[in-house]
């Protein structure tokens, strides 16, 4: 049985400290305003550092990669690493792109929080065979026969982390537990930059010291549950996208949302 404790309200308004995809950077702002913490998005050499030091979280999305925000997201996750910052690094894009893939995996050796990214993704990164296109997840990527224990033995490895890979169903593993969680709708396909929202809110989480497995639990919940709150009959894309922000602000007003989280914990 999954236990999660309500994080709500939050402890204290931290700042998190995103390094993103510049087509979602609106979103992840709004979402986690929404929350009650602050967004801060700056990825230039130059001021990066002053940025993070100053953050009690750190995501790194690489929706959008250039050599000018690797240098910047080398230097910020270096000084997470050293200063124990809490750090989700979200894979955007490794199943198509060697560059992407070199880089998360030489991000390994700052010793991530949690590493996030679809099943095609993952499955790449770790070696496994998978169907991706672009930043997309392929149907055909979605048995968890054999990923399962590659991912514990990964997390024995990199101690401490936690996988966070999205789908249909969703799989947060750890070196002790995995939880497949089952909430969402189809229409969160709608619109881009939901997957990358849920790597900002697992850093929010992280933020008020929730382990890795609890937050990113939470934080796919959270959205997952928040999207299952609206009612898409007849609605378009931008009214859906609408809706979402605003479920994000309202879900935390009720008290027993834990109890609407579908799926199971194994040992």
């Amino acid at each position: 049985m999954l236990e999660l404790s309500n994080p709500f309200p939050l402890e204290t308004t931290s700042l998190i400290h995103c390094i993103t995809n510049e087509i979602s950077c609106e979103m992840l702002a709004n979402g986690i305003l929404a929350l009650g913490c602050k967004p801060v998005m700056a990825d230039d050499p130059r001021e990066v550092l002053d940025f993070t030091k100053q953050s009690q979280a750190l995501f790194i999305n690489l929706g959008h990669l250039s050599a000018e925000k690797e240098k910047a997201i080398r230097m910020a996750a270096t000084y997470a690493n050293q200063a124990s910052l809490p750090m989700v690094v979200d894979a955007v894009g490794v199943s198509a792109s060697p560059i992407r893939k070199s880089l998360v995996k030489d991000l390994l050796d700052y010793r991530p929080t949690v590493l996030k990214g679809n099943m095609s993704e993952i499955r790449s990164l770790v070696g496994l065979k998978h169907h991706g296109v672009g930043v997309d997840a392929s149907a055909k990527d979605q048995e968890t026969e054999g990923l399962l224990q590659v991912l514990k033995d990964w997390c024995q490895t990199y101690s401490g982390m936690s996988f966070l890979v999205t789908g249909p169903k969703d799989l947060i593993v750890s070196k002790n537990q995995v939880a497949v969680l089952g909430n969402g709708c189809a229409e969160l396909d709608w619109i881009t930059g939901t997957g990358d929202l849920v790597g900002a809110l697992t850093a929010v989480f992280l933020s008020q010291g929730k382990t890795a497995f609890e937050a990113s639990c939470l934080a796919v919940s959270y959205l997952n549950i928040s999207a299952e709150r609206i009612v898409v009959q007849g609605m378009g894309l931008e009214d859906f996208r609408y809706q979402v922000l605003n479920h994000l602000s309202l879900l935390k007003r009720d008290e027993n949302w834990l109890d609407a989280i579908k799926g199971e914990v194994y040992e």
